[in-house]
């Protein structure tokens, strides 16, 4: 039988699991997926994904695929896993993709965003797992103007944390927006990939630049000194959601 490729979309809430990929000790959702997967196909599957998301993490477009000589159709594969799979994970979509398609070597860029509840008042329960409170004021006009520091192509190994030393630290950030709704702050970044803790480097030193702590202009310094104790903390992940992949 033909081999298909199986393109998912996935969406999850990851304040319960261990991260994205598999580990000996943890529960992670490529283990599940995979294990639901060979239950469906009766054979032993392995899940590619695009995104090798942090514990605690969530997305809502995370991209994975695998391979199969099944010709389950594309609504059964969907419908099958959804049926499974917990109530915090769903797959958005399940669709045959082109044989030779790979969720993380042909993505072109992904999209991550990260939530700052900026009030005195800690945030209500439904919006609790997926933002950081933060009480102290902000200066988002500051913020503003530091994100533009990181926009372009640059050697990021000042804005990741340890574990992630032999991958190369230079990536390109298309873009960084920050957006204030209420009490609500939203960081949205795109760029073509991103190293271990990166992003929520990147938002707790924007955080540090918000509470006066550091001067917007700090960025490219941090930048060029490749040192990482010269950036701001590492913000926790329940504020960080994978939104997009694109290809």
């Amino acid at each position: 039988m033909t081999v298909r490729a199986i393109k998912l979309v996935i969406a999850f809430q990851g304040t319960r699991y261990e991260g994205w990929q598999s580990q000996k000790n943890g529960n992670t959702l490529q283990e599940i997926f995979e294990k639901h997967l060979s239950r469906i196909f009766k054979e032993k599957i392995i899940l590619f994904s695009s995104s090798r998301t942090d514990s605690g993490v969530h997305a809502r477009g995370l991209v994975a695929h695998f391979k199969t000589k099944s010709a389950l159709p594309d609504n059964k594969i969907q419908d099958a896993l959804n049926y499974y799979l917990p109530q915090d994970v769903v797959v958005l979509s399940a669709k045959t993709a082109a044989v030779s398609f790979h969720a993380r070597f042909q993505a072109k860029s992904k999209i991550y965003e990260y939530q700052i509840w900026n009030s005195r008042v800690r945030p209500a329960y439904d919006l609790t797992p997926y933002c950081l409170w933060v009480p102290a004021r902000l200066d988002i006009s500051k913020m503003k103007s530091a994100a533009k520091h990181f926009i372009g192509k640059h050697d990021f190994s000042a804005f990741r944390d340890s574990g992630d030393e032999e991958r190369d630290p230079v990536r390109q950030v298309y873009s960084l927006t920050i957006q204030k709704k209420g009490s609500m702050l939203t960081l949205r970044i795109r760029g073509n990939g991103f190293l271990r803790h990166m992003i929520r480097v990147i938002a707790g030193t924007l955080i540090e630049v918000g509470r006066d702590k550091m001067p917007p202009a700090a960025i490219s310094t941090i930048l060029l000194s490749k040192d990482r104790r010269k950036a701001g903390p590492t913000a926790k992940a329940q504020g960080l959601t994978l939104h997009k992949v694109q290809y």
